[in-house]
């Protein structure tokens, strides 16, 4: 790993933000604040970009990776920090969920970013019950909220894909997902430190969302999982999420977030750094006389997908491994960055 000191990476910082293409400032209306995240748990410090969205990563497990760590070589706070844990059959057969082991507490807890717990139920929806969902419930809440970490509880993302890749086993049983979304939502809702965090995978006509929709007084946060082929070039943000932004975002008057992005080649294997930074500034920090234009009003934040082998085999680092100039590209899409 190249990580360099906060007084390092802030030089870089400037240097990149005036010489490279990535982020044009210029061209954007600044705006330093996200009120609307910050109502929703992001701590007003975190990294934000240009136009007013803060950002945040999904860490490796293998090779292990802290956000002090990728905080450290960004010299900013991560806003977000996305988990992946299971629901599984020790847990339904005990009745009690109690991590099982994946959280870093203490990294978690010292970072000061929303924990995006993205919660994998690898049972059927039936095993869901009232009482296990309160287990979860207390788990949170003791590991995590009574401790001042806001979590956004992504239950059973990705679910219109993860049902046919058999991840879920519950299937396209809609009623029976809907009913354990709502034994969850039950659960949670008088801890208001929690929100619930609807976040299907890109909504295609072979995986459509709409089925799986709890409705919007089961929702805190919508989302939309989406990484482009780098191959193909990549489209804008209206163009990538503006369909279901309208439809979930803006229709319900709930914020937008996304969960979990980045980009890979048609062949399945590890886009360029440029190819990474280019989606990067898509999503957060597009620059022309629009820039993200009426998607601002309910998006909130950004979360980068910073996995890479073994754990997966494509490679989607922008900041863990990179060099300092990799880093300081980076940044420069950032407020503090420049």
């Amino acid at each position: 790993m190249i990580f360099q000191s906060k007084k390092t990476l802030a030089i870089l910082g400037l240097i990149f933000s005036a010489t490279s293409s990535l982020a044009s400032p210029s061209k954007i209306e600044k705006r330093l604040n996200n009120t609307l995240g910050e109502k929703y748990g992001i701590k007003p410090d975190s990294m934000i970009s240009y136009a007013g969205i803060y950002f945040g990563f999904a860490p490796n497990y293998d090779p292990k990776v802290t956000m002090a760590e990728l905080n450290t070589a960004t010299g900013q706070k991560g806003a977000t920090y996305n988990v992946y844990s299971q629901i599984r059959s020790d847990n339904v057969q005990s009745g009690s969920y109690d991590g099982n082991d994946q959280y870093d507490t203490e990294d978690i807890i010292s970072s000061g970013a929303v924990l995006i717990a993205s919660l994998m139920p690898t049972v059927d929806w039936t095993d869901i019950t009232p009482g296990l969902c309160q287990s979860i419930a207390d788990y949170f809440t003791n590991t995590f909220t009574s401790k001042g970490v806001t979590v956004w509880l992504r239950y059973a993302h990705e679910m219109n894909y993860y049902t046919d890749s058999g991840t879920y086993p519950g299937g396209k049983n809609y009623d029976a997902f809907l009913t354990s979304w709502k034994n969850v939502y039950n659960a949670i809702s008088d801890n208001d430190k929690i929100y619930m965090f609807w976040s299907p995978n890109v909504d295609t006509p072979s995986e459509p969302v709409a089925p799986w929709w709890p409705g919007k007084e089961y929702v805190d946060i919508v989302g939309m999982d989406y990484y482009p082929n780098a191959d193909e070039g990549f489209p804008d943000f209206a163009t990538a999420y503006g369909k279901f932004y309208d439809t979930y975002a803006a229709a319900n008057s709930l914020p937008f977030a996304i969960a979990e992005t980045g980009t890979q080649t048609s062949s399945q294997g590890s886009a360029t750094t440029a190819q990474k930074e280019q989606w990067l500034k898509n999503i957060i920090n597009p620059d022309g006389d629009g820039g993200l234009g009426n998607y601002s009003e309910y998006y909130i934040s950004a979360t980068w997908f910073e996995y890479g082998p073994p754990a997966n085999n494509i490679d989607f680092y922008v900041v863990y491994g990179q060099s300092s100039q990799v880093v300081g590209e980076t940044i420069s899409n950032t407020e503090n960055g420049s």
